[in-house]
């Protein structure tokens, strides 16, 4: 009898349908990964299993017992614990206080709270002081941390989201000894990863779901990565096209390098979309920002790039990943956000030239097809697709050479997104070089001229047109790695 049994499991979030009817089972003891494309509904499967989220339908039975998680804390109470992929630490406790948070008495005896840290951290192999404060830790610590706060809470089942995408080889390994020493201890483990080579090394069984449906569950060791790229790309794939460009000629090259990204060079033309690929934790998501002077060492043409002023002085700017936080100020208007990056221009004495600024607003509002087509529209009220297009007016405004994507649609429609998709090979076709960092396979195929795969911090390969979705795939998730 299994452990878990979680059938007919349906979410939706307004019109989307992010699960649709999906098994799951779990046997006690057991490592089962669960993997399938960004979107395909690993994470929502799960949350729904931690309290997160409610199910519109299905029915959970936990060791012969029929439930519904209401909250995070019920399922805890019932055994089962989630190490999510976005941290959930407090940077200004200590790492005890962090292990334990929750459930910290109103006296605390330091000494206990410290010894009972002690016993966690060395369950992970952490070698770090109960006292010290998390903010100071690296990324893979604290990752290691938030695995120790979960064995801390002696669950039944443990659900690990892409644990690794911040760790180390040798942090890696580490996991990879825990995961095996609470599988002896009778610990049911839910492994999500894009990376195949690590679901074969430490699975018993796979589950593969694709557009929010479940396509197939096998052993692993009755089956093959190209089997399971196969389940997870599907047969028919559509997606958008633009046509191939070749560069007319090369604008220049980008050194960029540290925080866990090699030295890397990438050489760019003009008129042409150079796309980048890669899981989380590949160092395809730190490329642009590096180029752009936020962190790490960059160079173009053999100049620094040590800030983003000094990136948009050579003709370089970004369009970050999350528009709501790092693009966008949301309380101004249309016409506020797209001139912060040009006021220097706009100003006269001191002053905004306000007249000047309208036609600035005026002329993108135009170009990019904004809608409604108002220059004092607060930001705050547009859509998703319109309020990336402010960011990407707001980029453009700069007057660029070199403009880094970075996921550009993340967020947005299917209508929204084909008009992005033109906009972007206008651009491409008006001569401006664009460098594009995406999750989405479909949206990279269908863009880019050429497609750099990142894998542990480095290049690992470039593909060349006409591409193949199956082999896209199987480079980003290491499955022609173990061919």
């Amino acid at each position: 009898m299994a452990l878990l049994t979680m059938t007919g499991m349906t979410k939706r979030f307004g019109n989307v349908v992010a699960l649709d009817d999906v098994d799951f089972e779990l046997e006690a003891g057991e490592v089962h990964a669960l993997v399938g494309e960004n979107g395909a509904g690993k994470s929502t499967l799960m949350k729904v299993l931690a309290g997160v989220q409610p199910p519109d339908e299905g029915a959970t039975v936990l060791a012969g017992e029929s439930v519904r998680f209401a909250s995070v804390t019920e399922a805890q109470a019932h055994g089962v614990v989630m190490v999510y992929q976005e941290l959930a630490l407090v940077p200004s406790l200590s790492v005890a206080e962090n292990l334990f948070l929750g459930s910290i008495p109103r006296l605390v005896d330091y000494r206990a709270l410290y010894a009972r840290a002690r016993e966690l951290l060395e369950q992970v192999e952490l070698r770090i002081e109960p006292e010290q404060e998390v903010a100071l830790l690296s990324i893979g610590e604290k990752q290691l941390v938030e695995i120790a706060r979960a064995l801390a809470r002696e669950g039944r089942i443990l659900v690990l989201d892409e644990p690794t995408a911040a760790l180390s080889a040798t942090e890696t390994d580490r996991l990879f000894d825990i995961i095996n020493k609470v599988k002896a201890q009778g610990v049911s483990v839910v492994y999500i990863s894009h990376r195949l080579e690590e679901v074969f090394r430490i699975a018993d069984r796979v589950t593969v779901l694709r557009d929010g449906r479940r396509v197939g569950t096998c052993t692993l060791a009755e089956t093959s990565a190209e089997d399971i790229v196969r389940l997870m790309v599907g047969k028919a794939v559509r997606r958008y096209t633009r046509p191939q460009r070749q560069g007319a000629g090369e604008l220049g090259r980008f050194q960029v390098g540290g925080g866990g990204l090699e030295p890397t060079t990438i050489t760019l033309r003009a008129g042409e979309v150079v796309g980048l690929a890669g899981v989380i934790g590949s160092g395809r998501e730190r490329v642009l920002p590096t180029a752009f002077g936020l962190h790490g060492t960059a160079r173009w043409q053999g100049r620094p790039v040590r800030s983003p002023r000094e990136a948009i002085r050579q003709g370089i700017v970004l369009v970050p990943s999350d528009r709501k936080t790092q693009g966008l100020v949301l309380a101004l208007t249309v016409q506020e956000n797209v001139s912060l990056a040009t006021l220097e221009r706009l100003q006269r004495l001191g002053f905004m030239q306000l007249a000047r600024e309208r036609e600035q607003a005026l002329h993108w509002i135009e170009r990019l097809s904004l809608r409604p087509p108002e220059p004092a529209k607060p930001v705050h009220e547009l859509s998703g697709g319109n309020q990336q297009k402010v960011v990407i007016a707001k980029a453009l405004a700069t007057e660029p050479k070199v403009l880094l994507l970075d996921e550009p649609t993340r967020g947005v429609d299917v209508g929204a997104r084909a008009e992005l998709y033109d906009v972007i090979d206008d651009l491409s076709a008006r001569g401006l070089g664009l460098l594009m960092s995406s999750s989405d396979t479909e949206e990279l195929l269908g863009l880019s001229d050429h497609i750099l795969v990142f894998r542990h911090g480095r290049v690992i390969t470039e593909l060349h047109p006409p591409f193949a979705y199956e082999e896209v795939v199987a480079h980003v998730t290491g499955a022609h790695q173990m061919a």
